[in-house]
């Protein structure tokens, strides 16, 4: 997958931590991300492409990201940089045009933000094994029908494009032009949508049948075929996470 971030196998140590220890760390991305000053912020997007990196997963998060992030940054800077006045303070006039300093500090700020998230549920998603997370968010107490819908709609997008990849190659194949004009690539796409729903509905029923065949929904005890630990290591991420969020909170209401 070029443009979109999977699970990617490894042996890292971020890779070995606990699927409980990366939601909360996921979490506490989030919401550090939100509240944290600049050079806070600035701190945690340093620790989340270095994590990256120690995971192996940095170039694919990077792509995806940057997939992600170019178009919104485009986007907040020609909103924000050309109609947020703030003090009145200008960068550069060109014509008619105006950028605002306080419009691109602003745009910035908030770019690193979205950065955050998106590096933070990039990095999760890579390496998180969704077997493992269902099995570590079902010992966690959660209920197995809601850790299931949450595990699965990590693998939606990946696996709607990986089926959108083999529809169009197929169509391809009947001489269906998909990369000519752009009447053309609109009559492709719709082409594109049909085969593309309906196999994800056939796809969720297949499975959903399989699954209450195997019993999911029914109560009593259950064996997995993963055994968990939480290492001291998980223990001192979750606390460091889950202090560094509420010493910004206490920062942000003093």
């Amino acid at each position: 997958m070029s443009g979109l971030a999977g699970y990617r196998h490894g042996e890292s140590v971020v890779h070995r931590l606990h699927p409980v220890t990366k939601v909360t760390l996921l979490g506490c991305c989030i919401l550090g991300a939100y509240l944290a000053p600049p050079v806070a912020l600035a701190a945690l997007l340093g620790v989340l492409v270095v994590s990256s990196t120690v995971a192996g997963v940095a170039p694919s998060v990077g792509r995806a990201a940057l997939s992600i992030l170019v178009p919104l940054a485009v986007g907040l800077l020609a909103v924000h940089g050309f109609f947020r006045t703030g003090s009145g303070a200008v960068l550069v006039t060109v014509g008619p045009l105006t950028l605002w300093r306080d419009g691109v500090v602003y745009a910035v700020s908030f770019l690193g933000v979205l950065a955050a998230f998106v590096l933070a549920g990039l990095l999760f998603v890579s390496t998180a094994h969704p077997k493992k997370l269902m099995t570590g968010l079902t010992e966690a107490g959660v209920p197995r029908k809601l850790g299931y819908v949450f595990v699965a709609s990590l693998q939606l997008v990946p696996e709607l494009r990986r089926r959108a990849e083999r529809i169009v190659d197929a169509q391809r194949s009947r001489a269906l032009d998909t990369r000519g004009s752009l009447q053309s690539r609109i009559r492709a796409l719709v082409s594109l949508l049909g085969p593309l729903l309906i196999g994800a509905l056939v796809a969720t029923q297949t499975r959903s049948l399989a699954l209450e065949a195997r019993g999911f929904s029914l109560d009593g005890p259950r064996t997995s075929l993963y055994t968990l630990s939480v290492s001291p290591l998980d223990w001192a991420l979750r606390v460091v996470g889950i202090v560094g969020v509420v010493g910004l909170a206490g920062w942000r209401l003093l």
